[in-house]
């Protein structure tokens, strides 16, 4: 009797699985480490990044996505809402995708859950490293502090000047001159001592209060040229979208209160203002940078006007309450990531409880094993449910995608003396944060 899903049962008796019908993804995670899920091979980007999140125990997924590199070396985002695999195929260079924050907020206080704060710390510290937020030596010195301090722990004067040494603290090919890199890592060392006792937590969270007052924070740029035919910089930013001009003019901001609407035609991209009829156009590399560009702007315009709207929200109902009252967390519902020309809503993916929005997903991940006889309509295996369900109480344990370890219940969540398994293991073995030189 032949086996389902393309499974073959060879002499060994080990499990092969037919590359038509499903896709072993590689994914690369914020500290450096890869995992693997088996997906059908028409999974969309939304359920492969569930499977992450559950992995992760991550319930604030609104924040994150998953980004390869494109044939020109690019970073693109992925197409949550389309198959996966196709994407990787039609515009990847291998086939190996990554974590990471798509959506950055204006304040990191505003992160409810401890691994949400971990992930994101991660994410700053390698924008700071690789270079993609400049900032001063000043501003170097003070996070390396914190990083060493929240990866390491507590300060051992016998050997961390040398141990500091083996360890990248300041931006790559930054400093060049060694005298300065050294006096440069003593600072740090001597700032080090200075945070004796502070937990990791707090210094994650200094860390990261110290990162969202640079210029260049929470930005992605895209090359382009105006009507004129000068080469600028289309960046996207938490404020609005500004254009910099190559050739020293000042830049320009278009907040995103002033943007009624943005479009792309051909290798045209189009700011619709609110107060003006006229459209501003840009040109791009070609069609398809054009429709990458307007679909990424497009979730940021929403996913800001929809944070700053429950941030006012919020704001309010913090005013008006009683001081023995606090605020409820919420999740902001996401903006989606797919384009078709205007916004598609999402409402019906989100409940609204008295813990404020979660995110609800209707894929069939989330169908029960009993509708499908443990299979999907996809032709993946069910193994899991997905992360809506690390958000309302279970009564029984589930095992995660890829794991052996049982996954939480959705009460333990809540308890305030949790921490997931994967901060856990990450504060034990704090040490692959840093690149060894």
């Amino acid at each position: 009797m032949p086996l389902p899903f393309g499974f073959k049962l060879k002499r060994t008796r080990r499990y092969t699985v037919s590359s038509k019908s499903c896709l072993v993804t590689r994914i690369q995670l914020l500290n450096g480490e890869f995992v693997e899920f088996t997906l059908s091979v028409e999974s969309t980007g939304q359920e492969c990044l569930e499977a992450v999140a559950q992995r992760l125990e991550l319930r604030e997924i609104t924040y994150f996505s998953l980004w390869y590199l494109n044939k020109q070396n690019q970073q693109r985002w992925v197409d949550l809402e389309k198959p996966l695999k196709k994407q990787l195929d039609k515009y990847g260079l291998e086939p190996t995708v990554f974590f990471g924050v798509v959506f950055y907020v204006p304040c990191v206080s505003q992160l409810q859950q401890e691994i949400t704060r971990y992930q994101y710390y991660l994410q700053l510290k390698k924008d700071i490293l690789e270079g993609r937020i400049p900032c001063s030596i000043e501003q170097a010195i003070r996070m390396a502090g914190l990083a060493v301090q929240a990866d390491f722990g507590d300060f051992n004067r016998y050997e961390s000047q040398e141990f500091l040494q083996k360890f990248v603290l300041f931006p790559i090919g930054w400093i060049q001159d060694e005298r300065v890199l050294e006096e440069a890592t003593q600072e740090v060392c001597r700032l080090y001592q200075t945070y004796r006792g502070l937990p990791a937590a707090e210094a994650e969270m200094l860390y990261m209060q110290e990162v969202e007052k640079i210029e260049g924070y929470g930005q992605e740029s895209y090359h382009a040229k105006d009507s004129q035919g000068t080469d600028i910089l289309i960046v996207s930013c938490l404020d609005g979208i500004i254009v910099k001009h190559k050739n020293g003019k000042p830049p320009v901001l278009f907040n995103w209160n002033d943007i009624n609407n943005m479009t792309h035609n051909k290798s045209f991209f189009a700011l619709e203002l609110a107060n003006k009829e006229d459209t501003i156009q840009f040109q791009t590399e070609d069609m398809e940078t054009s429709k990458y560009v307007c679909r990424m702007c497009l979730a940021r315009h929403k996913f800001y006007r929809i944070n700053k709207s429950i941030a006012v929200l919020d704001f309010v109902c913090i005013f008006f309450s009683s001081p023995q009252s606090k605020p409820q967390p919420y999740m902001i519902a996401p903006a989606q990531l797919h384009y078709n020309g205007h916004y598609t809503s999402q409402d019906s993916l989100y409940i609204n409880n008295q813990n404020g929005y979660y995110y609800h997903s209707q894929t069939s991940l989330d169908r029960s094993p009993h509708e499908f006889n443990g299979r999907i309509r996809n032709g993946s295996v069910y193994s899991a449910h997905s992360t809506s369900s690390l958000n309302n109480p279970q009564h029984y344990l589930q095992h995660s995608p890829m794991s052996s370890n049982p996954s939480i219940t959705g009460s333990d969540v809540m308890r305030p003396d949790y921490m997931p398994t994967q901060l856990q293991n990450s504060r034990r073995s704090s040490v692959q944060s840093f690149v060894v030189l």
